[in-house]
């Protein structure tokens, strides 16, 4: 797929004010940082392009064009037609920053010029980036693969149109569909796992370059978000492991007071001491530590600083990795396997108990018999072309859905299944979290060490958690925290290129909310999903005293200046003005926002009038049906949820098991 000859025009039109002709540089001004004809961005992004999905084309299609008529009202002409000092003006107005939709395409657009930009090697030079790891390879060894096994996936054309029979089908492979089916082999029943991704080993990660990664891993090539004030970003992955090939391998426990409101709610079986057998069970398989000192990185130095200036909780975040070396890349997949990702960990256990993994094979509806899940009719997809070659019909005793919060419900509502409490889609948690950025004095290369490293916890029971996160430069937190500045858009200025040379001494944080699951989940097609979220009042102010946090932590680590990313708040230099910003009021949509955690769509509870699930996943009314993802948490968890959505799915799975041998 190829960019029409108008989307060209438009992408190098916004190209050209963003990385114009110049040095840039407001700390490293005698660095020459490229333009973007210089390096052709055009050129990368079309090549990503191609290993997108249609949907996600069709998107990045609809931002360039939204953007490219938003100067039609006020100046008469597209964007792509203004001169250079009309688009610098267009980008810097405020006339842009009051067109919601405007602005959301604008920081998309920019978002994908900035990766590619950054994925260049005279930009990574002018940087003084490499992907090298924070410790040297020889330092320690790299994972081997025997400790586990390489993992053997099936698909087309090995896997054929045809009738298969197992003991259970399992829709998903990420922290749900992977814990489930390796339970349910190890109890001796037989399972075959139903991906709709593709399979990347570690060979395959380690020779693509970041961009690449991005839009081969994740759903809709990372373009997923929900539709509301403000659009929130929520990328998912869409490979055989599921969204934990590419998160940030962060591993919490739910808190007490989390199980202990679960508990409230009628749901048995959660009490800290029931789970913590099955959080042991987890972190030992997916070999769960603290991010030792040496690979804190100077990011999680300079937040655990600012911590310990201020008295505040804190400490290393505990993670799913073995020999980790820091390369800081785990939202793009770990090149060396060190994130036990469930491609890593639980698929070839549960391949070693004889279930089949099948990936491009995408479950298209539920096969029911008097009223009783029978299985999965699912397409098989050719990998070259991702087109449907046939039908696969896998007939089961029972049928675990685990696609997760968002394709779960959508797939059930089309057939209009587990519907009678009229929960189905609702409830969506989120934990809609800023990213905050401080520039230093020093040079942190912030980007080396492990991607998130140092949580601090002083106000989680306000609901708010910070946690140090520098991903690659250009993607992420610290490619969306910093704002379009109208002194570096000058005509023939500097552009994004001040924000590039300040990236070697910033660090970076994302502060993430506990939400009230004003979200929804809507099908919409054959298999496309529409997420729509309220960010409420309350939870805006949360996000804000987050930033605030955030920004008051910088200033006690010694930063020179913060950035809030708050109207009328670019830059803070001083606690006066960090009352100031406390002091003032924003709505939800000043706010800039993404999200990781969706969860809560299809919550289980013991009450089938107002939950889809009761206490161990099986699905209200409909024999051989459970879920076992995170669309079964009731609440928010308050913290990062990979570790609560595999022990729901061990909890889950184990009891299925009983009631099947």
């Amino acid at each position: 797929m190829k960019f029409t000859s108008l989307e060209k025009s438009i992408l190098s039109a916004l190209a050209d004010v963003i990385f114009p002709p110049g040095a840039g540089g407001t700390d490293r001004i005698a660095v020459k940082f490229p333009s973007a004809s210089e390096v052709d961005l055009v050129s990368i992004l079309e090549d990503w392009i191609s290993l997108s999905s249609r949907s996600a084309r069709l998107v990045i299609g609809a931002m360039l064009i939204g953007f490219d008529i938003s100067t039609l009202a006020s100046r008469a002409r597209l964007f792509h037609h203004l001169g250079i000092d009309g688009r610098v003006s267009w980008i810097t107005s405020d006339r842009l920053a009051r067109s919601k939709l405007s602005k959301e395409a604008l920081s998309g657009l920019q978002t994908l010029l900035r990766m590619a930009y950054a994925s260049t090697p005279q930009v990574k030079t002018a940087l003084g980036y490499s992907e090298a790891p924070l410790l040297p390879l020889e330092s320690a060894p790299p994972l081997s693969l025997s400790t586990r096994g390489q993992l053997q996936v099936k698909h087309f054309p090995e896997v054929v149109p045809g009738v298969w029979e197992t003991d259970v089908v399992v829709v998903g492979s990420g922290a749900g569909g992977s814990v489930a089916a390796a339970t349910l082999a190890q109890a001796g029943l037989s399972v075959v796992v139903l991906e709709e991704g593709a399979f990347h080993s570690i060979e395959e990660l380690s020779s693509m370059d970041a961009g690449s990664r991005l839009f081969s891993l994740y759903k809709k090539s990372g373009l997923t978000f929900t539709y509301g004030i403000p659009a929130i970003s929520l990328p998912l992955g869409q490979a055989v492991g599921g969204t934990t090939v590419v998160n940030s391998g962060t591993c919490f426990r739910t808190p007490d007071r989390v199980l202990a409101q679960w508990r409230k709610m009628g749901i048995v079986g959660v009490s800290p001491e029931e789970m913590n057998e099955w959080f042991d069970e987890v972190e030992e398989v997916i070999g769960v530590m603290a991010v030792p000192d040496h690979l804190l990185g100077r990011n999680g130095e300079v937040l655990r600083h600012g911590a310990q200036s201020l008295g505040w909780s804190g400490g290393p975040i505990r993670r799913n990795i073995r020999s980790c070396h820091g390369y800081g890349m785990c939202v793009l997949g770990c090149p060396i396997g060190a994130k036990q990702a469930m491609h890593l960990s639980y698929l070839p256990e549960a391949q070693r108990n004889g279930a089949e993994i099948l990936a491009f094979t995408r479950a298209e509806r539920v096969l029911l018999e008097h009223g009783r899940a029978q299985g999965i009719e699912a397409e098989i997809l050719d990998p070259a072309g991702r087109r449907r070659v046939g039908k696969l019909i896998v007939r089961a005793k029972a049928t675990v859905l685990a696609g997760g919060a968002l394709s779960t419900p959508a797939f059930l509502l089309r057939q209009r299944l587990a519907v009678s409490s009229g929960q189905l889609g609702k409830n969506l948690v989120i934990h809609p979290g800023a990213g905050t950025s401080a520039v230093f004095d020093e040079e942190l290369k912030a980007w080396q060490g492990t991607l998130q490293s140092y949580y601090v916890d002083e106000h989680l029971d306000k609901g708010i958690l910070l946690e140090a996160t520098f991903p690659p430069p250009g993607i992420g937190y610290s490619a969306g925290s910093l704002p379009l500045e109208a002194g570096s858009y000058r005509a023939n200025g500097n552009g994004d290129k001040d924000v590039f040379s300040m990236y070697p001494k910033m660090a970076s944080l994302g502060s993430i909310i506990s939400d009230g699951g004003n979200g929804r989940v809507y099908p919409v097609g054959l298999r496309g999903e529409l997420v729509t979220y309220r960010l409420s009042r309350e939870d805006a102010a949360k996000i804000v005293e987050g930033i605030a946090l955030a920004s008051e932590l910088y200033l006690a680590a010694g930063a020179k200046a913060v950035y809030p990313m708050l109207p009328g708040f670019d830059r803070l230099t001083s606690k006066k003005e960090l009352e100031n910003l406390r002091s003032s009021s924003f709505s939800p949509s000043d706010l800039h926002l993404s999200a990781y955690h969706p969860m809560g769509t299809a919550r289980m509870g013991e009450d089938e009038h107002s939950s889809v699930v009761n206490s161990w996943g099986s699905v209200w009314g409909i024999p051989g049906l459970w879920i076992m993802d995170a669309s079964i948490i009731p609440s928010s968890t308050m913290v990062n949820p990979q570790v609560t959505i595999m022990a729901l799915a061990a909890r889950c799975a184990s009891r299925l098991a009983d009631s099947l041998t």
